[in-house]
């Protein structure tokens, strides 16, 4: 049958009288007017709860997003309301990472820091006397947990080459990068976060940069 959509805006003023759109409801009907899907959507991406319905009103799939707009658990049910299948697909994704950092050809540059390009040469010393490096990038734990992408927003960013605001580790390894390059950066902890680490990185991690360099100069 087919399915009528309704969409809403949710909207917060702020105290400038302008407007903050939050996130974007989405609604799904059955010709009989029962409910078929409901969602939203937040610049662009699906977060939090997603919910598909028989038109008996049964539910049939549940799919929840994190912030970040990452599928994190699927449930499916039958018409009977019986669980056919309770999934976590970014875990199965986070193992396969995981594997692919194990077996990657990683090229030690120095005090552990090491890294492996699937574009570009290889470079064997590096490259001093650039400010500025346009790239996207994201961050993984060696266990394959991603902890921030700049792929995943759409906002590469630009890169203070000479005393930004990074960790050691990644500016040294973006030494090795020039543009056009793609590829991984592997980081010890002592270049990284240590034995603080971070709200969303553990004590101690081993990292792993995904790194696409647009521009330098």
């Amino acid at each position: 049958m087919k399915a009528f959509i309704y969409s809403t805006l949710v909207l917060v003023f702020l105290a400038t009288g302008s407007i903050n759109v939050h996130a974007q409801k989405i609604t799904e009907r059955y010709e009989s007017g029962a409910k078929k899907y409901q969602g939203k959507i937040k610049k662009g991406r699906k977060t939090g709860k997603h919910e598909f319905w028989y038109e008996s009103g049964q539910i049939q799939k549940e799919e929840k997003y994190d912030k970040r707009g990452i599928l994190i658990q699927v449930k499916e049910w039958d018409e009977d309301g019986k669980l056919l299948k309770d999934f976590n697909p970014e875990k199965a994704v986070e193992k396969l990472r995981s594997k692919q950092f194990a077996d990657m050809k990683w090229f030690l540059v120095r005090d552990g820091l090491s890294y492996y390009k699937t574009k570009g040469k290889q470079i064997y010393q590096p490259i001093n006397g650039r400010k500025n490096m346009m790239l996207n990038y994201a961050t993984y734990t060696m266990s394959g947990k991603e902890v921030d992408s700049s792929f995943r927003r759409k906002e590469p960013i630009n890169v203070q080459l000479i005393g930004g605001p990074y960790i050691k580790g990644f500016l040294m390894a973006l030494s090795y990068f020039e543009p056009g390059d793609s590829g991984f950066i592997r980081i010890p902890s002592e270049l990284a976060y240590g034995r603080l680490g971070t709200t969303n990185v553990p004590a101690n991690a081993v990292l792993v940069f995904q790194v696409s360099v647009i521009s330098v100069n």
